[in-house]
């Protein structure tokens, strides 16, 4: 019986952002290991969970190694990155020897001293089973493609969908190609494109150009016999490593030549729909003016700039301030400010008390001011919930998310939602554990630039996306790029 090595290491790092990322944040948010890794991530609607199922539809025999992951933030720490590898890699040795190795992986993961980590993973994974041992692994479709990624491995799968909700699907298909390649003797051969094109996270929405009209190409090859599959990658424009930006991968079964036709094809594709790289959203007055004069909800308002699945902190207040300014036409209105401190001030006033503090603004100053927030303390919980849908972030918990302890505070019409733990609003779930039904809310505000999609999109009455200041925000040119392949679009317009 066939035996597939499993496991990732898997972080989105913004390389502009403050803060550092320690072993800390892998084990607060997934780190296991051996049977416990199975535990975790059997039936759950990830890369990893899609792969095991494959797998046992295959007849293999899934052998777990290390599967990490935390939240997008800062730059990994060395001692961290350097850790959870050799930890993996001890794992591989002591089970040899193996069939194939199937992994989760990002694609824009950066260490301090590694501005290439998935690359570096795969060479260091290659060393030890040799070039005769398959290696597929799935990616994120933000990630930023390296020739040492194509090198070191077989076959790279990406997502297809932002909002990822293809990512179980994925995963399963990595397991499909794995046993076509043990069983069938499918011989693959891939080919890369990177085109001189830098997206931010706004314009990654899998359903607008430049990227839709390179998936509805892909699909259509993907129809030719030849080809095994084809990745669509907008990249991580907020890690600034020579490899960011959009690329295509192309996995023909032995035959490069055709391999690098399409994927150059797809790179011209999305050169010609560049334009669409200039998108950023509605000044936040405009914003604001339409969602408060809307005639029904919810109105959702992307919270651009601090947009927690890019890795920023979940703090910004620049909506918040705009809604209490608005008074009493604010009404209905939900959001989440991460603040730990804002917390303890919450839970030690009790339920029912008067609550008064500095709220928000305090992690950088990317993200806006503080703000003096008056109200009332309405409700308090643990912070936990079961997603109760396709979450586009259960690559990093699985199913139960722990936002940490969550105070939701009322200002009039306003509710604020404070967490001691950033957590994307991935999942209706969020709100509705906190006592706040986000199909009866008027006004919605999501930190994030298309992920909300996924859970928001089906209810929203209108979405408005807000070009607010932040770690994320949609104008590339506010952030200072040393490593950087250049000239590229639209920060070197031709």
């Amino acid at each position: 019986m066939k035996r597939i090595a499993i496991g990732g290491i898997i972080h989105e790092t913004h390389t502009f952002a403050p803060d550092r990322t320690g072993l800390e944040a892998f084990a607060q948010q997934t780190l296991v290991e051996g049977d416990a890794l199975l535990q975790r991530m059997r039936d759950t609607p990830t890369s990893l969970g899609g792969s095991i199922e494959g797998l046992a539809q295959s007849g293999y025999v899934p052998v777990p190694l290390l599967y990490a992951a935390a939240t997008p933030s800062g730059m990994v720490k060395r001692e961290a990155y350097e850790t959870l590898l050799n930890q993996f890699l001890a794992r591989l040795r002591a089970a040899l020897p193996v069939d194939g190795v199937l992994l989760s992986l990002h694609g824009a993961m950066v260490a301090e001293g590694f501005d290439d980590c998935e690359g570096d993973i795969l060479a260091r994974i290659r060393v030890v089973v040799g070039a005769g041992c398959p290696i597929v692994s799935t990616l994120d479709m933000h990630g930023n493609v390296s020739p040492a990624m194509l090198a070191n491995s077989d076959v790279l799968v990406a997502f297809d969908q932002n909002p990822h909700l293809d990512t179980y699907e994925r995963g399963y298909e990595g397991a499909v190609i794995m046993r076509r390649i043990i069983g069938d003797g499918l011989r693959p051969t891939a080919a890369y494109a990177h085109p001189p094109l830098l997206l931010s996270a706004l314009t990654t929405w899998t359903e607008q150009p430049p990227l839709r009209p390179m998936h509805i190409r892909a699909q259509e090859m993907e129809r030719d016999p030849r080809v095994v599959n084809v990745s669509v990658l907008g990249g991580f424009a907020y890690a600034d490593t020579p490899f960011s930006g959009v690329s295509a991968i192309v996995t023909t079964d032995n035959d490069p030549a055709l391999a690098d036709a399409y994927a150059r094809e797809l790179a011209h594709i999305a050169w010609e729909h560049r334009d669409a790289a200039g998108y950023k959203g509605l000044a936040v007055d405009d914003a604001m003016h339409r969602a408060l004069n809307a005639m029904r909800g919810p109105v959702v308002l992307a919270d651009v700039g601090d947009n927690i699945g890019g890795g920023t902190p979940g703090d910004g207040t620049v909506l918040l301030q705009a809604l209490l300014d608005a008074g009493e036409r604010a009404r209905s209105v939900a959001m989440i400010i991460t603040d730990p401190e804002a917390v303890t001030h919450a839970v030690q006033a009790g339920t029912g008390a008067q609550f008064e503090m500095l709220v928000g603004g305090k992690c950088d100053t990317w993200h806006g001011q503080p703000i003096w927030l008056r109200g009332v303390v309405e409700r308090l919980t643990d912070g936990r919930y079961h997603i109760e849908g396709k979450d586009h972030f259960a690559q990093l918990y699985g199913r139960d998310v722990n936002m940490g302890l969550c105070a939701v505070v009322r200002c009039g019409g306003v509710r604020v939602l404070l967490n001691e733990r950033k957590t994307p609003p991935g999942d209706l779930a969020q709100l509705r554990s906190q006592g706040i039904i986000p199909e009866q809310q008027h006004i919605i505000v999501a930190k994030s630039a298309v992920a909300f999609r996924g859970a928001y999109g089906p209810i929203a009455a209108e979405i408005y996306e807000v070009d607010t200041p932040g770690l994320c925000s949609a104008d590339l040119s506010r952030f200072p790029y040393q490593k950087l392949a250049r000239p590229i679009y639209p920060l070197d317009r031709p």
